[in-house]
């Protein structure tokens, strides 16, 4: 049974678990930040604001494309190539994954993952993809984000419906999409 301890343990690697974890270790902490996605950043990064934000700026760049005639600038009717779109679009999650990655280094934040249970009021354990290590902490955050939900009303088994999480990495363009959802990953999808 393999066996850590720290000052502080931060459940989540979003905005808010990081920069808790690295303000506590600009504070002297030693600290552990677990999270159990395969890429730091939490929802907003990997499936939510970042994505959504690099898709509405490539369709911005093509909507100023459409609009410039009135410049005296004409363009040829602009194709998407979705699949370089997509990839385009990781590359700038992993990039900016990578920088919270260096920047825990840079602070001796421990990053572990996996999925966090606790144990008792001072220990949690964690299930790593080959078995599991025990965390013995003095002090907790608990920042895990957020989760697509899908009401079992909406629930159907289409393909067609789907959470944002889908939305964001569909394998073709539908001709109109229905957003049901006004928070921030809804709005941008709109």
């Amino acid at each position: 049974m393999k066996k850590l301890k720290t000052d502080v343990v931060v459940l989540g690697a979003g905005p808010g678990g990081y920069a808790a974890a690295f303000y506590a270790a600009d504070q002297g902490k030693t600290v552990t930040l677990v999270d159990r996605g395969t890429q730091l950043g939490g929802v907003c990064l990997n499936r939510g604001c970042i994505p959504s934000k690099a898709l509405i700026n490539a369709t911005s760049v093509m909507e100023e494309a459409l609009d410039s005639d009135h410049r005296g600038i004409s363009f040829s009717r602009p194709k998407i190539n979705l699949k370089k779109m997509k990839a385009w679009k990781d590359g700038i999650i992993s990039t900016l994954a990578s920088g919270i990655g260096q920047l825990a280094k840079k602070r001796n934040v421990d990053v572990v993952k996996g999925n966090a249970h606790f144990e008792s009021p001072t220990m949690i354990r964690v299930e790593l993809d080959k078995g599991q290590v025990f965390i013995e902490f003095d002090t907790a955050i608990i920042a895990v984000g957020s989760r697509p939900a899908l009401p079992a009303a909406f629930d159907l088994g289409s393909h067609r419906i789907m959470t944002s999480t889908e939305a964001l990495d569909l394998s073709d363009i539908p001709e109109s999409l229905l957003v049901i959802g006004g928070g921030y990953i809804g709005m941008e999808l709109g």
